[in-house]
C-alpha cells in the first residue's frame, strides 16, 4: 500500500543456500552428497515444496511484479558442487518456480553469486530465467556478459562491489559510466551493484553510482 503507483516488489526465496547453510550444514552436504544422497534429495524436496508454496502464495497478487530467486551456486572458479548433481536435483525446482511466475505472466529473476558459467546456457533454456543478476568483474565483467546474452535474458546490476569499495570517488564515476555507455545500447539492462550494499563501501561511492 506504500509503493509508489506502477511499482512492484518481486519476492525472493532461496533452495539450495537453505540446504548447504541451513539445514545440512557445509560439511555435512558435501559428506552426504556422497554418503546419502537419496537423504539431500529428500530434505531438497521438502524446502523446495516450502519455498515452492509461499511464491504459490503470493505471486497472484497484483502489487507482486515477479520472482526474485536467490542462490550462490558458485564460488570464484565454478559452481560448489557438479554440475550435474545441481541439474538432477535443484533445476527441477527452479524450473518450477520460474513455471509458476510464467503462469501468472510475471517475471523470474535469479541471482547467483560466483562462476556460473558452466550452467548459465541451463538456466536460460531449462531453467527459462527472464533476468540474471550478480556479477564480479574477476569472473565476467556485466559489458561481456551482456554482449553474449542480451537478445535472451536481461541483466541486471554489474557494478562490482570490490571496485564500489576500492576506488575513490571520481574513478568510481567514470567505472560507472563505461558501463552505462557499454549496456544501456539495445535495453534489457538495468544499473545496480553486482552484489548486495556491504557497510564498508564508502557512502559517497555509493551516492557517485546513484548520481550516475
Amino acid at each position: 500500500k506504500n509503493l509508489p503507483e506502477g511499482m512492484k516488489v518481486m519476492v525472493s526465496g532461496s533452495l539450495f543456500e537453505q540446504v548447504l547453510e541451513r539445514l545440512l550444514g557445509y560439511e555435512g552436504f558435501f559428506y552426504l552428497l556422497y554418503d546419502d544422497p537419496q537423504l539431500v534429495r529428500e530434505v531438497t524436496t521438502r524446502w523446495a515444496k516450502v519455498v515452492f508454496d509461499f511464491y504459490k502464495d503470493i505471486i497472484e497478487r497484483e502489487v507482486v511484479g515477479g520472482i526474485f530467486h536467490v542462490d550462490d551456486l558458485g564460488y570464484k572458479t565454478g559452481t560448489m558442487i557438479s554440475p550435474d548433481i545441481l541439474r538432477e536435483i535443484f533445476f527441477p525446482w527452479f524450473k518450477n518456480y520460474a513455471f509458476l511466475a510464467h503462469e501468472y505472466g510475471k517475471m523470474f529473476w535469479f541471482h547467483s553469486c560466483g562462476n556460473v558459467m558452466e550452467i548459465m546456457e541451463d538456466l536460460i533454456e531449462d531453467v527459462c530465467i527472464d533476468a540474471f543478476h550478480s556479477f564480479q568483474d574477476v569472473i565476467i565483467p556485466v559489458a561481456e556478459f551482456k554482449r553474449k546474452y542480451q537478445d535472451r535474458i536481461a541483466i541486471l546490476g554489474g557494478v562490482d562491489v570490490d571496485r564500489l569499495a576500492r576506488l575513490n570517488e571520481s574513478d568510481v564515476r567514470r567505472y560507472v559510466r563505461e558501463i552505462l555507455d557499454t549496456c544501456i545500447p539495445g535495453g534489457r539492462y538495468a544499473l545496480g551493484s553486482g552484489n548486495s550494499i556491504t557497510n564498508y563501501i564508502p557512502v559517497n561511492n555509493y551516492l557517485a553510482m546513484l548520481e550516475e
